[in-house]
């Protein structure tokens, strides 16, 4: 197993969540931003009609992601800081009333719903991916878009993988531990 994966498998889930917050989500939304910039230059720019498109694809694909990253901090990583901070506390949701386990369920069936539209976003980076024909003249901020649509797809292939693996796992087993949540 990589030193990477390892860290997060040894993790507890409120440092699963600080490590994706300060490493995975935040490089993303950085690396979304920069390559919008340059995708906004490229529009500008007289190109082939073929690389045309692939710029637009390219933006319309880096502000879902954008929006991926922007939903998964502003609300799955206050719950999971609250979910932790009851687990430290070993609150007991059996005591709650209201719709306490619903709302613990809501929250994986979310999450777990939200790494199909990685999946999706994924499929669609595969397809908008250009090939560079060496005859033709692309500006040099073409093949930096080009390079950085190829980081983002490897950076949301990493995010799938650390959060099916080890934050929905990790969420199930504090849910759990607090008597909230089915069990998955």
């Amino acid at each position: 197993m990589s030193n990477v994966y390892y860290k997060y498998s040894e993790a507890t889930l409120p440092e699963v969540i600080e490590q994706l917050s300060k490493g995975s989500y935040s490089d993303l939304a950085a690396l979304c931003d920069k390559s919008l910039e340059h995708a906004e230059r490229l529009t500008d720019m007289e190109i082939q009609q073929s690389a045309s498109q692939y710029i637009l694809l390219s933006k319309e694909l880096i502000r879902a992601v954008r929006r991926f990253i922007t939903g998964r901090i502003d609300k799955y990583t206050p719950y999971i800081q609250s979910l932790s901070e009851k687990v430290a506390t070993n609150h007991d949701c059996t005591g709650c009333k209201g719709g306490c386990k619903i709302s613990h369920d809501m929250h994986v069936m979310e999450l777990q719903g939200s790494l199909s539209e990685i999946k999706k976003i994924l499929d669609r980076l595969q397809i908008v991916a250009l090939p560079l024909y060496s005859e033709t003249m692309y500006p040099e901020e073409y093949r930096i878009l080009r390079n950085h649509m190829a980081l983002i797809e490897s950076g949301l292939t990493e995010l799938f993988l650390l959060e099916s693996n080890y934050l929905i796992p990790k969420v199930i087993e504090a849910q759990k531990s607090i008597n909230a949540g089915s069990n998955y």
